[in-house]
């Protein structure tokens, strides 16, 4: 691995100090410019998510993500991928959870990659004065999010309710 990484890089192989020179296929051909191919690199994916922090008497709401998906799982807050910048919080709060939110506030962006995709992930933050019937997910108490095994970014927005 710390060769890859360290002295046979794509761009600027350091062929003059390898201790593999010898063995080296590229090195005695002279081809060592052009090795390896790596090909043309896949372009980055902008996707843009909207969480939503749910607090009623000190607990919040997370859920756990579904097998067979990526961070099959691990836990999250609520959240809903979105179009554009123009995407609207508290209407999407109200398709998400059945009630309007009464206070709710942009509480974090993250910025987060997987693969290609470079993800954006706004959280806001909402109190409601009693919990909405029928959501899927838990209840916990905020002193044990740091319990849960949350997915990157979401772990991220679970260490902001932490401080």
């Amino acid at each position: 691995m710390e060769l890859g990484a360290l002295v046979c890089t794509p761009r600027s192989p350091q062929c003059l100090i390898c201790p593999v020179q010898t063995l080296c296929e590229a090195f005695r051909q002279g081809r060592t410019e052009e090795l390896p191919n790596l090909g043309e690199r896949t372009a980055s994916t902008a996707r843009e998510f909207m969480a939503f922090v749910v607090e009623h008497g000190g607990q919040v709401l997370v859920r756990q993500r579904p097998a067979g998906v990526v961070n099959a799982h691990l836990w999250e807050f609520p959240n809903v991928e979105h179009q554009g910048k123009d995407a609207d919080p508290k209407a999407i709060f109200k398709d998400l959870f059945k009630v309007k939110a009464p206070n709710l506030r942009q509480l974090h962006v993250v910025k987060h990659s997987i693969t290609r995709y470079r993800i954006t992930l706004t959280a806001y933050h909402a109190s409601l004065p009693k919990r909405p019937a029928g959501l899927a997910g838990v209840w916990v108490e905020l002193d044990q999010l740091g319990d849960l095994a949350f997915a990157a970014a979401h772990k991220k927005l679970a260490g902001t309710m932490l401080k």
